[in-house]
C-alpha cells in the first residue's frame, strides 16, 4: 500500500485507514481480528478508533473497540508497526436512551468534553484498554464550547510532553475553531493539531441539512489546509453503502438529504469514470479522495472480508487530471 507523509513531519502512514468502530460491538473478536490481520498484511498502518465506540449499539457501553485492538496488539506483537489513532471528549455522561432522547445537542451537552481533567483521565483509560504505552494520534472527538480552548490545548500538550501521546488532531470542528486552536498553540508553544477528521463523500447534501452527521468537508477547510498543512482523514466515504445499494435510501432516513438532482448528475459521472477505468464506483470515490489537493485519507469501516478486499485494492489508485476534472466540474 502507498505511504504518504503525515502532516508536516517526516513520518509516513498508509494511504488508507481502517475504521475500527464496529469492533467488539457489531463484530465479535474473531471477525475483528481477521479484518485487522488482512489490513496489516496489505501494508495498512492507520487504525482509527475512539473511546466511545460503540456506546450506541445494543449491549455496548463504549470502549469495546479499543479493548479489541489492545487484545490484537498483544496477540500479534505488532504495535510498533501500526499508527494508532483514538479520540476522546465524546464519551456520554448519560444512558444511551437519555442521550438519543435529548432534544438539544447531546454531543455538546451530554458528553465528557475537553477539560484538562477529562483529557488526563481519558488518556490513561484508553492506554489501559489499548494495552500500549502511547497513542500515535489523539483527537478531540467533537468541539467543546464549554471549555476554553487554551485549557484543552494545555492538557493535550501535557500528554504529548509526557510521551503518552505523539501527535494531536481534532474531529468535527468548524474551520475557524481549528484556526483559533492552532494560533493558540503557536503563541503558547503547545503541541498543535496536525490532523483533522471529518465527514467526506462525493455526494453532497443541501447546505445546513440536518443529516444527523457532522459537517461535510468543503472548500473552506481545503483552502485552510492548503496553507496550514494538516493531514485530512475522511469518514463515511461510501454513505453507508448507498452508492451501490439503492435500498439503503429506504432503510436510512438521513439519506433523504442526498436525494438531489445534483447527485443524480454526480452518479452519472461516477459511472462514467468507473466505465473508463474499470474500477468499481466505490473505488472511484476512494481514488477521488486521494487524488485531490489536499488529499483525504479514506477511513474504511467494513464487516465483510470481500468489502475490505475491494477497498484495499483502491488504496493505490489515483485519477488522471482529466477524470478528476470530470468529477469536480461545477454543477448548477
Amino acid at each position: 500500500m502507498n505511504m504518504i507523509q503525515f502532516a508536516d513531519t517526516n513520518e509516513k502512514i498508509s494511504a488508507m485507514g481502517l475504521g475500527c468502530l464496529p469492533f467488539g460491538s457489531k463484530l465479535d473478536r474473531p471477525s475483528s481480528f481477521a479484518l485487522l490481520d488482512r489490513f496489516a498484511e496489505e501494508g495498512g498502518t492507520v487504525l482509527d478508533t475512539a473511546n466511545n465506540y460503540s456506546f450506541w449499539e445494543e449491549g455496548s457501553r463504549g470502549g469495546e473497540s479499543e479493548s479489541v485492538l489492545g487484545e490484537w496488539f498483544t496477540a500479534r506483537g505488532n504495535r510498533d508497526r501500526c499508527f494508532l489513532a483514538t479520540k476522546l471528549g465524546a464519551f456520554p455522561t448519560v444512558s444511551r436512551a437519555e442521550f438519543f432522547a435529548y432534544k438539544g445537542d447531546p454531543w455538546q451537552d451530554k458528553t465528557q468534553g475537553l477539560s484538562a481533567k477529562t483529557i488526563a483521565k481519558a488518556v490513561d483509560e484508553s492506554l489501559a484498554r489499548l494495552k500500549t504505552d502511547r497513542i500515535d494520534l489523539l483527537y478531540a472527538h467533537v468541539d467543546d464550547r464549554r471549555t476554553d480552548q487554551e485549557e484543552t490545548l494545555a492538557a493535550f500538550d501535557a500528554v504529548v510532553r509526557s510521551g503518552k501521546v505523539r501527535h494531536i488532531g481534532c474531529s468535527n470542528f468548524k474551520v475557524w475553531r481549528i484556526a483559533r486552536a492552532r494560533e493558540i498553540s503557536r503563541h503558547r508553544g503547545f503541541a498543535a493539531y496536525r490532523a483533522y477528521q471529518g465527514f467526506d463523500t462525493y455526494f453532497q447534501s443541501e447546505k445546513f441539512a440536518n443529516t444527523g452527521i457532522f459537517d461535510q468537508m468543503g472548500e473552506e477547510l481545503f483552502d485552510y489546509v492548503g496553507s496550514h498543512p494538516m493531514t485530512l482523514f475522511g469518514y463515511t466515504p461510501l454513505l453507508w453503502g448507498s452508492y451501490t445499494r439503492p435500498e439503503k435510501y429506504a432503510e436510512i432516513p438521513r439519506l433523504k438529504h442526498f436525494e438531489r438532482p445534483q447527485n443524480a448528475e454526480r452518479r452519472l459521472r461516477l459511472e462514467r469514470v468507473a466505465g473508463e477505468t474499470g474500477w468499481t464506483v466505490n473505488q472511484v470515490i476512494y481514488a477521488w479522495m486521494l487524488s485531490r489537493a489536499p488529499a483525504v485519507v479514506p477511513l474504511v469501516a467494513v464487516s465483510k472480508m470481500e468489502h475490505l478486499a475491494e477497498d484495499l485494492a483502491a488504496a493505490d489508485l489515483r485519477l488522471p487530471e482529466e477524470l478528476l476534472a470530470v468529477l469536480d466540474a461545477p454543477l448548477d
